[in-house]
């Protein structure tokens, strides 16, 4: 199991980074935040186990920061932290939602018991169950496992369904398996995403259009709605159909009949209606963006799908999926035959698993794809897997040289001058000088990227003559 990640929110710099590096020294891995917004940027971007966050803070209180954490992730355990103790504002935290409460000043050795006290209380995501899979989708954590109990209670009705979810997450596929698990299977099931169409484009592509109703309609077309009776149609990035058209397509899902573009016949259809958005339609609603009549008759079952970044028990397991279902791109080159022989190595693993996926699943399988591409078909390493897509981070891009400088390390001399442990020297020195700088000088941080202890990366760095600052 990778280590838990702990959100320090202090607005007190001494206290904060002391808190990170004996935090980190006991073996957690953590990130810290001088305010509430900077929290909620990592929160939203970054998995996180733990938050331990003052009441006081400038701008929006802990409090107000807790009450957003358990909104948006309620597994997430929360400790406040006050010098202003009292037992009201003690048992309004508890109230709002915060696992423990502690008074400074405060040592870490007298949170560290908390923490693991709120570690040991919380549901483990389990990673030894047997993996579920359904259709193509696969997964082992407990909120994607609940997701596939959810489908499978509604696919087989006719009720519209909505599917929301970040870009990568996979809902075309989970369309595709509410639809063979319904009662429509046999019949067809269309695809089709309103993403940037203009609105005659896409009003003739929904709905067909009749002959000579524009320019270039040199005859009848069917629409995706005539092409899907009987079956399932799903309508991707809905949140992308102009306002003039969302009436007419309120009118199919309300009664099942629409005309065609330059029209005046009502075509009657028998459509399951299956909707996804990487939006959120209700704040559309609000700006006058999307009608609300529209909005409640297509949120009628609601399944989300969730980013990668909170249910990273998955990453493993998908990137082993990722690696049998591409491995023909590493085998066709070095006589690998089969998926198996082709190993993740735990240092990739790890960067893997601290990438923070803002392209989710679909981003993972691409750095696998282009991995099993550049491999010798034995073992993915980390210089196969950095820099990570197009997403990456100046952390990630740091990670990438810092693995490159792993990996090839610096030439001899082509006079075969320059001796093992000069080499090896040089090598060392780069690492640490990378592993500072992606790090921001903390040194707490730096030695737990390079795996080792503190007093030795300050060894280390006395005698490279590395300036500690």
């Amino acid at each position: 199991m990778p280590p838990a990640r702990i959100l320090v929110v202090d607005d007190e710099p001494l206290k904060r980074i002391t808190l990170q590096i004996e935090l980190s020294e006991a073996g957690y891995h953590v990130e810290e935040a001088p305010d509430a917004e900077s929290a909620r940027k990592i929160f939203d971007s970054r998995p996180v186990d733990v938050v331990i966050c003052d009441i006081r803070l400038p701008g929006s209180s802990g409090l107000d920061f807790l009450a957003y954490v358990k909104q948006q992730r309620p597994d997430v355990g929360v400790i406040l932290m006050t010098a202003y103790a009292t037992i009201d504002s003690a048992v309004l935290a508890i109230k709002r939602g915060a696992y423990d409460y502690i008074t400074k000043p405060f040592t870490t050795g007298e949170l560290l018991p908390k923490i693991e006290r709120l570690l040991a209380a919380r549901p483990p995501e389990t990673v030894d169950e047997q993996p579920e899979r359904l259709g193509q989708l696969i997964a082992v954590s407990s909120s994607m496992k609940r997701l596939f109990e959810q489908v499978r209670a509604v696919a087989d009705s006719d009720r519209t369904i909505l599917l929301c979810g970040e870009s990568g997450t996979g809902k075309e596929l989970l369309a595709e398996v509410i639809h063979g698990l319904s009662r429509r299977a046999a019949k067809p099931f269309v695809r089709f995403s309103c993403a940037a169409l203009q609105p005659c484009v896409l009003e003739s592509e929904l709905f067909g259009h009749e002959k000579g109703a524009f320019t270039g309609a040199i005859r009848q077309k069917a629409g995706r709605f005539e092409l899907a009776d009987g079956g399932s149609l799903l309508i991707d990035e809905v949140d992308d159909i102009p306002l003039d058209l969302q009436v007419k397509l309120l009118r199919v899902v309300e009664q099942r009949e629409f005309e065609r573009v330059g029209g005046e016949t009502p075509v009657r259809v028998d459509v399951r209606l299956i909707c996804a958005t990487k939006r959120d339609l209700l704040k559309l609603v609000r700006e006058g963006r999307f009608r609300e009549d529209l909005y409640y008759r297509l949120n009628v079952i609601t399944l989300t799908i969730p980013p990668l970044r909170e249910r990273p028990v998955d990453i493993p397991l998908l990137a082993r999926h990722f690696v049998e279902k591409h491995a023909a791109l590493a085998g066709k080159r070095h006589g690998c035959q089969t998926p198996q022989a082709i190993k993740i190595s735990p240092h990739a693993m790890d960067l893997l698993m601290q990438h923070s996926w803002p392209g989710n699943v679909r981003e993972l399988e691409h750095v696998i794809e282009r991995a099993l591409a550049f491999c010798d078909g034995k073992e993915i390493r980390p210089e196969h897997v950095l820099p990570l897509g197009a997403f990456a981070t100046d952390g990630d891009k740091t990670a990438g040289a810092l693995a490159s400088a792993e990996w090839a390390g610096p030439a001899l001399e082509e006079n075969g001058r320059g001796s093992l442990t000069q080499t090896i020297g040089d090598l060392e020195r780069r690492m640490i000088l990378l592993a500072l700088r992606q790090c921001g000088n903390n040194q707490a941080r730096a030695a737990q990227r390079l795996g080792i202890p503190r007093t030795t990366l300050r060894d280390k760095m006395a005698k490279y003559g590395i300036n500690g600052a």
